[in-house]
């Protein structure tokens, strides 16, 4: 044992996460159904193989999605996945991949509907390879699973929540609004193009959605989320503040809401979601 008993607390932490990550299962699957939700936003229904040992762990749960690489239409990856192999791995073997939220589980059928957001070249920075590989989907197409983890734990004792998102952060927000019960209140913040970019959200005693549209500006390169938060009125209560947005914009409302606001650590959830290449030097945390 070290006799540093700080270098002892960080060489545990640090075993900790190993050894949770290492728990960590691969599924293997297939696209079932495809669905076009908004003009950006499509819809993949997954299922069959190993998704029906799924085990939903929160209401925020995201997985990594791993396809076939560029050019290619079978995975290079079994059950036994591991980022060691992934390393290993030639580069054009090398599945493609990101973290997608899962909208909603169907365990009776065995079913994960993920959404994925396809911006076009005016948003740049945001269509990455997994992007791609959604946009061109179709039933029958292999994929793997990564996962799941989560972001979601709002503390005993919460009274209220708040819930910021651009258009990546909307699959995790409604599927939060479902888990909680008829007549919490809820506080959304939701950016998207357009009104014919909003996703639908649960309607509910309590929730209240405020809307902000871009109008052509590019994803990711707007104050309009912290404005928006700095702007809304600050309930009595005891506040949970959950967020899944571009790096810099979701950075900016955690800074807010920890330091203006004063929300302890454990009462703030904010997650940069996505990187604008503008932003690519940023510290996302």
């Amino acid at each position: 044992m070290s006799d540093d008993p700080i270098a002892e607390s960080v060489e545990v932490h640090v075993e900790q996460q190993v050894a949770e990550l290492a728990a960590i299962r691969t599924f293997i699957t297939s696209v079932l159904r495809t669905e076009q939700v908004t003009r950006h936003v499509r819809q993949l229904t997954v299922g069959g193989g190993d998704v029906r040992t799924f085990a939903p762990v929160s209401a925020d749960q995201f997985l990594y999605v791993l396809a076939p690489p560029p050019g290619r239409h079978e995975l290079t990856i079994d059950a036994g996945f591991s980022w060691e192999q992934y390393d290993a791995m030639a580069p054009d073997d090398r599945p493609i991949g990101a973290y997608y939220t899962v909208r909603r589980w169907r365990p009776d059928v065995a079913e994960l509907d993920l959404l994925f957001v396809l911006h076009g070249d005016e948003d740049t920075g945001t269509a990455g390879p997994a992007a791609q590989w959604a946009a061109r989907a179709r039933p029958g197409d292999p994929v793997a699973l990564w996962g799941p983890r989560s972001a979601f734990e709002p503390p005993n004792g919460t009274e209220w929540y708040l819930l910021v998102a651009d258009d990546t952060g909307l699959p995790a927000v409604a599927a939060i609004i479902e888990s909680l019960p008829p007549g919490t209140p809820i506080r959304v913040i939701a950016e998207v193009d357009a009104e014919e970019d909003r996703q639908p959200l649960p309607v509910a005693d309590g929730v209240d959605v405020q809307w902000c549209y871009r109008r052509g500006r590019p994803a990711g390169t707007t104050t309009m989320l912290v404005d928006a938060v700095r702007a809304m009125p600050w309930p009595a209560g005891v506040a949970y503040a959950w967020g899944g947005a571009e790096s810099r914009c979701i950075t900016a409302v955690r800074k807010y809401v920890r330091t203006e606001r004063g929300l302890s650590r454990d009462a703030v959830s904010m997650t940069g979601y996505w990187r604008h290449d503008d932003h690519a030097d940023d510290d996302e945390h």
